[in-house]
Parts: C-alpha cells; structure tokens; sequence
C-alpha cells in the first residue's frame, strides 16, 4: 500500500520527464566533480556561503509539497499518517533537495581527502535542509526570519574560525561538520515526519492566519493619471514574491512589499559596508574575486524573487483594462526595471569604485547589478509568459504538476551565469581586456534584448493572449 501511495504521490506532482532530467542532473554534477581537480581555495568561500543560502531558503520562502487536489482527495483517504508523511516528506526532497545535491555536489572535487566524511555531512545537510520547510511552514513570519538568520550565521562561523558547524567540512574540519549535520538532521526530520503527518491542520491553521488579517495601509490612485498610477503602484514600492519551489510553477506562495526609498536606505548601508570590506581591509584579490562571483550568483537567482509575483498577482479585468493593455504591460514592466535599478544603484557604485582600484570582477558585479538584473526582470517575466504563465488563486496551495516547461522558465537567467563565469575565468587567466569586453557586452546584449521585449507591440499582444489564454481573470 505505501509503494502505491509513494507513486501516486510523486506522480501527481512531477512529470516523468522532469524527473528523468533531475535524475541526469544529479548524476551529472557527482561524475563532473569526482573527475574533475581541486578548485583551490574557491569553495573555501564558496561552500559555507551557498550552505547558509540553502539553509535560509526553505524557511524564508517556506512550504509543503502539497497540492490543491490533496485537501480534496489524499487527506481524505484511510491510509496510514506515517505513511503519508514518509511519502510527503520524499517528495519534498525531489522537489527542493535534489536541487541542492545537484549544486553541492561540484564542490566534491575538493572534498576527495574527506570524501567519506564529505557524504555524511552532505548527507545530514541534506536531510535537514528538506526537513526545514515543513517544519517552518505554519510559523509566523519573525519566528521564520530569527531562524533563518541563525542557521545562516552558523553556516558562515567557520570564517571566524568556529569549527562546529555543518560548513567547516571545506575549513578543514570534517569530524566537527559531520557531528554538527547529523545533530541537525537528528533533530529536523523526527520534527519534519510530525509536521507532515498533521499537513491538512498546519495548512488551515496558516489559511486562518493569512486570511484573517487586516490591511494596515491603504493606498489611493485618485486624481493620477494612468501611468502615474502605474508608476506609483511599480516603481516607488518594491515587491518580492517567492514560491516554495524554484523549479515549479507552484507551491506555498509568500509576497512582501517595502517603499522604494526604505530600500535605498538599507542598499546604501550595505554598500558602505561592502566598500568597506573589499576596499578599505584590502582582501586579497584572488579572495575578492571569488567572493564578488559568488554574491554574483546570488544576485542572479534572486531575480526569481522579484519576478514571480509580476504577473501572478496581476487582475487582467482591473489593471489591463484601465488602458491599452500592450501600454499597460510595457509601462508595468518599465516601472518595475527602473526600480530595481535605482535600489541597487548604491551596490553598483561601491563596484565601480572598487573596479577603479584595479578589481575588474567588481566592474563586472556593478555591471551585473546596474543594467544586467534589471533587464533580466522583463525578460524573465517574458519568458515565463510565453512558457508557464500562472495567476496566485490561492496562496497556500500549489496549483498543479511540475514539469520541463515550467523548469524552463529559468533558462533566462542562464546566460548572465554563463558571462559572469566566463569573464571570470578570463581574468584568472590575466586577459583583462577580454573579461572587460564580455562585461560590457553581457550588460549590452541584455539591455537591448529587454528594451527590444518592452518596445514591441506584437511580443506584447502575444504575451497578453498567452494570459487569457491560461485564464488568468
């Protein structure tokens, strides 16, 4: 009986496709990095900081592997919680840890020393990294924020020299790291596995908090004109939106807005404090440039965060019908662009800066920052229209399977990956001149293909049948 429960689970979620492909992925990264070399002392950097990354994000963007269809059907069927929840908590590991498998697992190439300690701790991160979302799900937000926080700062201790940490297994300390791993998935699943058994409560129980809440501040468009509203609505307040899965379409579905100035005020702080930290302490380069490729990353996959709720949590017969629904999409997006580009303007002139003192990688990160994301946003936007467009109906269920398609909503972000990598390679290989001219033209290429996007009626027009064509309401 649990088999069949198990297949009918997974099935229903993942298309067989999809699953095949994260399969060749997984195995992929393994094969790649065991017969690959060392990397120096890159994933020195590089492994705690994408540990604490994944150690936050299943609590921030929280959720359950659930879909609509389950409240109706699965939850009502006899069958055994224990196994409903082994099952549940299975197909959370296919949906948010094979991912984190996928990217660890080039870093084993310089793990071979303490390969056996690095598949324990890999192991135990893995294990509780999954078991976070079900766990955090039904918390509320500051209780989420405090522990992410936490995890985060233990994950990066091994830079100050702490060694009991899941991340210290690249510090040089792999007894410590695999003792402090299975520790936190010792305690995570047992919590995790109790969590699931009792999904269908936790679900109404954060239905009946998301729902019950009061709008603390009203917004009024009266006496604007159309675009002014737009720009009002777009521009001056920045929304981030995040589903529980980043290679579906669906799951828990979480948004947050702030002014636009308020952000500016947080960007400029952190901009001092990174001026500060790779110009005035005088890092040394090579560890500059490896820490400025790794927030590069960052930089990229949050793009998701500012994309998805663009048109999810769009209303065709309120915003699309107060003018040309075309204008209307390409003045939406132009707000939108134009106000990732002011909030991160502060980053992207301490880059400048920093590249001025000879950090071509910084000049690169500025680039990245001042034109590259915000043109990533409409084309993103663009893209997932064209691909797998979906309207937030519910925010606490996933809408439906996961499958190619919607993975392939991604693939955008790829090609800035692929410059920032390369101009970096260019770079330790001494050809200043060739990084320059691929950041420039990463940063041209981009910004002409979104501008071109904007621009055009007839991609437009597309866009917008493609949305009716999804119902989107």
């Amino acid at each position: 009986m649990f088999y069949k429960l198990l297949k009918f689970v997974i099935m229903s979620r993942f298309s067989k496709q999809l699953l095949v492909l994260m399969i060749v992925l997984f195995a992929f990264s393994i094969y790649t990095s065991i017969k690959t070399g060392p990397s120096g002392n890159v994933f020195e950097i590089y492994g705690p900081a994408f540990l604490a990354f994944f150690l936050v994000l299943p609590i921030l963007s929280g959720g359950i592997a659930v879909l609509k269809s389950d409240r109706d059907f699965l939850f009502t069927l006899p069958v055994k919680r224990s196994d409903l929840a082994v099952s549940l908590f299975i197909v959370q590991f296919l949906s948010f840890g094979l991912i984190i498998v996928y990217i660890l697992g080039y870093s084993f190439s310089n793990l071979k020393p303490v390969f056996i300690y690095a598949l324990i701790d890999i192991t135990g991160l893995i294990l509780a990294m999954t078991s976070l979302g079900p766990i955090t799900y039904s918390l509320k937000p500051w209780w989420r924020a405090l522990l992410a926080l936490l995890l985060a700062l233990w994950s990066l201790s091994v830079f100050f020299g702490f060694p009991l940490s899941p991340a210290a297994i690249y510090t040089g300390h792999p007894i410590f790291a695999d003792v402090s791993s299975v520790v936190l998935a010792a305690v995570t699943v047992p919590l995790a596995l109790r969590s699931l058994s009792r999904v269908d409560l936790d679900l109404m129980k954060t239905f009946t908090r998301y729902t019950s809440g009061q709008v603390k501040h009203t917004r009024r468009f009266s006496g604007m004109t159309p675009i002014k509203a737009i720009y009002a609505e777009n521009f001056f307040t920045v929304e981030i939106a995040g589903r529980m899965n980043s290679i579906g379409g669906g799951g828990a579905y979480r948004s947050a807005r702030f002014k636009l100035k308020n952000g500016i005020i947080v960007s400029a702080v952190l901009a001092a404090v990174y001026y500060y930290l790779f110009s005035i302490t005088k890092l040394p380069l090579q560890e500059a440039e490896v820490a400025i490729m790794v927030l590069s990353i960052y930089s990229v996959i949050f793009i998701m965060f500012f994309t998805m709720g663009v048109l999810g949590n769009e209303r065709l017969w309120l915003g699309f019908m107060t003018r040309d629904p075309t204008h209307y999409l390409r003045d939406k997006l132009t707000a939108k662009s134009l106000s990732m580009t002011v909030l991160l303007a502060p980053l992207a002139v301490s880059n400048f800066l920093i590249a001025v003192q000879g950090n071509l990688q910084a000049l690169n990160f500025g680039l990245l920052l001042l034109v590259e994301i915000p043109s990533l946003i409409v084309i993103v936007v663009y893209t997932s229209a064209f691909l797998s467009p979906f309207q937030i109906k519910e925010d606490l269920m996933m809408p439906g399977q996961f499958n190619l398609r919607q993975m392939a909503t991604l693939l955008p972000a790829s090609p800035a990956w692929f410059f920032v990598a390369l101009s970096y390679g260019f770079l330790e290989l001494g050809l200043q001149f060739l990084a320059l001219t691929i950041t420039v033209l990463a940063a041209a290429i981009l910004g002409g293909i979104a501008i071109a996007l904007i621009s055009s009626k007839t991609v437009g027009s597309k866009i917008i049948n493609r949305l009716v064509a999804a119902g989107f309401i």
